[in-house]
């Protein structure tokens, strides 16, 4: 859409601007004041350097006028590529310590293991309920 906005404008400038010279060939006289000097220079040259001169101008004055800006863009991008750079190690941080986080994990999985292993071979002694804290009574083969 934008390039044919940019054509259905510039075609008939264009068209203008031929037009405009080619009507315009007279020379007519230019007197630069404070010099004393006369020059003769046909009128479509003139006015087409005189408007070449300001876009110029205008393009300088403009870039000169962002320079604020510019200098405020690159700062953020400066200060946005820092904490990027800071967020990426901050991430591989985590990475890793989740890893020695997992790893301990299993260390203490591993030992929690071996702990239990004596404790299963171990006997519990059923009591009866009377009988807590004494021994069986020998029973005789008579």
């Amino acid at each position: 859409m934008r390039r044919l906005i940019s054509w259905l404008i510039m075609v008939p400038t264009a068209v203008a601007v031929v037009v405009f010279a080619l009507n315009n060939k007279e020379p007519i006289a230019l007197n630069l004041w404070p010099f004393a000097i006369v020059i003769e220079v046909q009128l479509y040259l003139l006015l087409t350097a005189v408007l070449g001169t300001g876009v110029v101008l205008g393009g300088v004055v403009s870039w000169a006028g962002g320079g604020r800006i510019r200098s405020q863009l690159r700062k953020r991008s400066y200060e946005g590529e820092v904490a990027r750079r800071e967020l990426k190690t901050e991430r591989e941080k985590i990475t890793a310590l989740q890893a020695e986080l997992k790893a301990l994990k299993g260390l203490h999985e591993h030992a929690n293991d071996h702990v239990q292993e004596p404790d299963a071979r171990t006997i519990e002694h059923s009591s009866s309920p009377g009988s807590a804290g004494q021994l069986p009574k020998p029973q005789n083969a008579a």
